[in-house]
Formats: C-alpha cells, structure tokens, sequence
C-alpha cells in the first residue's frame, strides 16, 4: 500500500495524453528510438506487456501501430488516467491493469520495463519475473539508471535518488549480469542520456523542456550525445531476448 500510495502521488501532475506521443515528443525522444526497431521486428498484434506504464504513452504508441498491449502500474491513478485516453483516442486493443507484476500473467512477444527496475526492492525476482512473461525468443526493452557517468561519481543524485525512491543505479557489468542469470542474452546495451538532458529530469530546472520544440529536439541530443560520450550516459538502454 505505501508503494501505491506513493505513485499515486507521484501521478498527481498528470492528465490524460489528448494525442499519441511520437517522434517530436522530447521526454520520449531516445525511448521511441529504441522501441521503433522493436516494433519492426514483432508481427500485427504481437503482445505486448508495459511494466510500470504510468498513464500509458508508451503503451498508446504501441498499440497505434497495430500491437496488443497489456499496461501494468501500482498507481490506480495512472491507470484511471491511461484507460480514460484510450477510449478517447479509440484505441481498442490496448488494456490497462492496476498492481504490481508480482507473477507470471501471460506469454508476451515484448516486455517493456523502462524506468522501473531501480524502483524494486529485490531486482533479482523482479528480472526473473519478467522472463517469465516471455514467449521463447521474446523481446525485453529496458531501461534503467547508470552509476557510471561524472554526476553520478561526486553524488549529484543522492538525494533524487531518494525522493523518487530509486534503490540503485547500475553498472554495466551488474546489469549485464543480472539479466545473464534470469535466463536474458542482453543483444544491444548502450549509455544514453548525457548531463544536459539528465540535468533538466531531475533538477528544478525542468520547466525548460516546454522550450525545446521541433528542429532543436534533434539538434539538443547530437549535443547531448557529445555530453554522454565524454562524461557519461546517466541512463542505460537495454535490448535483451529470452534464451
């Protein structure tokens, strides 16, 4: 109940999506980089399984593209929220769930669990659960926190990690590992997100995104690709398939 509670009120400054997220969309911008090839490779109405799909943007850009979604989330709120824009924008092979993925609930083509392995506390079960949920050969499109970048080394995000009840960031060995033991082949496994995109997530210095619009989305993340080379990524971004 405390971790509902607590996503409950993280979901209070959210509304429900008036239109799909896409391409031009910079807080999902590297997400739908990574997703697009996936998509390609998966058949009309694959399954798909959002884990933590929060109000459902991910989950909405999947099922616009013909794909079957299943969407988890503690929050009820959140869920309320994603059931409510699908039915406005008339979507109707997408579904939305209330709880934690505690067990196996279905065989999947794509598990998607971006931003939500750091927020459990035994991260060990919670990868063995996810390829669970896996068809043979299925997709795991996964995203989650870097300990290896500049920031993260002199302790910048500390206290973020706290607020928004992180339990760890990864190395790439850990994460690696981790994966390797829960019966994953990590395919593709790269550092993304560099201190001047990162900066604008977790500091008071947000309310800048609203200013970063059409051609300079782009030109933002060759620049803060530059940032992520140097310094370091503060996200890793994960492809893995059930072996």
């Amino acid at each position: 109940m405390q971790l509902e509670t607590f996503y409950n009120q993280f979901q209070q400054k959210n509304s429900r999506y008036q239109k799909l997220v896409g391409e031009e969309n910079f807080t999902y911008f590297l997400a739908l980089q990574l997703l697009r090839p996936l998509i390609g490779l998966l058949s009309h109405r694959s399954k798909v399984l959002d884990v933590g799909c929060g109000v459902g943007p991910i989950s909405l850009y999947c099922a616009a593209r013909g794909l079957s979604i299943v969407g988890i989330d503690v929050s009820n709120r959140a869920i309320a929220i994603a059931t409510d824009a699908q039915k406005n924008l008339g979507i109707t092979n997408a579904r939305f769930v209330s709880g934690e993925l505690s067990k196996k609930i279905g065989r999947f083509m794509l598990v998607i669990a971006s931003e939500i392995i750091e927020h459990i506390a035994d991260d060990v079960a919670f990868a063995e659960i996810l390829v669970a949920n896996l068809d043979r050969g299925g997709w795991l499109l996964l995203t989650t926190p870097s300990s290896e970048n500049a920031l993260a080394r002199i302790g910048w995000y500390r206290g973020f990690d706290h607020k928004v009840g992180h339990y760890r960031r990864y190395t790439k060995v850990g994460l690696t590992k981790l994966l390797h033991t829960a019966g994953f082949e990590v395919v593709y496994l790269r550092q993304v997100e560099g201190m001047l995109r990162n900066v604008l997530f977790t500091t008071r210095l947000g309310f800048l995104i609203r200013g970063i619009r059409g051609p300079l989305i782009p030109i933002f993340h060759v620049l803060d690709a530059w940032f992520a080379a140097v310094f370091g990524g503060s996200d890793w971004q994960v492809i893995a398939r059930k072996k």
